[in-house]
């Protein structure tokens, strides 16, 4: 499992209890931090080739074949997974998961670097507690992506995991017919009551249009599934669509275990 932005291995499993109920199906779970712990951008190169590196040694550790491993993830961690899967196919990696799952990821980071401009833009008492989050990400972002939207634009549309502008659909080919299911809680009531926040601003966009894509590109083991008030982060016990939660542990390993 990978985890979201800023989350730590140790809080993600406070957050889900999708490694208890793996565990009781015979599944064996690790919950994987980088070299830049709970920073990680996920789907830059140092993330990935991390991912090249250990998951063949864990493999190996724990006697398992290269093509018997699933990868999950939440928010940037589910971009990861995402990405990574297109990684494997643009290199040839054999040690490729059989089977994926993504809670509520960013994919589009075109469109990301817009929400995250405009919020660290805007004056209103709304945006002004988060803004060095918003300057941490738009700074990766121009890391990664080498620039601003107005310097690198093509960068965002080819690099990210899944971008709308992309008429190539570069990322949805790359992706191909690896099994997917993406879990999502578009509570588009809870966005404006309590963050102010438009469409533009949340994930489903980027999910819904990347499984439209994929199914129309001829994976049909691609799924999006939306949820309606399960969004709970555990650990404060407050609602928020935008959490482990909105994916049922017991759903997720009965889909994984049929592949």
């Amino acid at each position: 499992l990978l985890t979201a932005f800023g989350e730590s291995p140790m809080l993600a499993e406070r957050e889900t209890n999708i490694p208890t109920i793996a565990a009781i199906n015979g599944i064996l779970t690790i919950i994987l931090s980088n070299n830049e712990g709970n920073s990680s951008f996920q789907i830059d190169m140092n993330a990935q080739t991390y991912l090249d590196t250990m998951i063949p040694f864990l493999l190996l550790r724990y006697d398992i074949p290269n093509d018997a491993y699933y990868l999950g993830g939440f928010s940037l961690g589910g971009s990861g997974v995402v990405k990574y899967v297109e990684h494997c196919n643009t290199y040839d990696i054999k040690a490729k998961p059989k089977a994926v799952f993504a809670i509520d990821p960013p994919l589009d980071f075109l469109r990301l670097y817009k929400v995250y401009d405009n919020w660290m833009n805007d004056t209103s008492k709304y945006y002004n507690t988060n803004k060095p989050l918003y300057k941490m990400m738009l700074d990766k972002m121009r890391t990664y992506f080498r620039g601003d939207l107005s310097t690198a634009y093509e960068n965002y549309v080819r690099l990210s995991p899944y971008c709308y502008d992309d008429k190539n659909k570069f990322g949805v080919r790359l992706f191909a017919n690896t099994p997917i299911t993406i879990y999502c809680e578009p509570d588009f009531s809870w966005a404006m009551n309590e963050k102010h926040w438009n469409a533009y601003d949340l994930n489903i966009l980027d999910n819904q249009s990347f499984i439209n894509d994929l199914q129309r590109n001829g994976n049909n083991q691609s799924q999006l599934i939306l949820t309606q008030n399960k969004g709970i982060r555990k650990l404060l016990n407050i609602k928020n669509p935008h959490s482990w939660s909105i994916a049922d542990p017991n759903e997720v390993v009965k889909w994984l275990l049929k592949y």
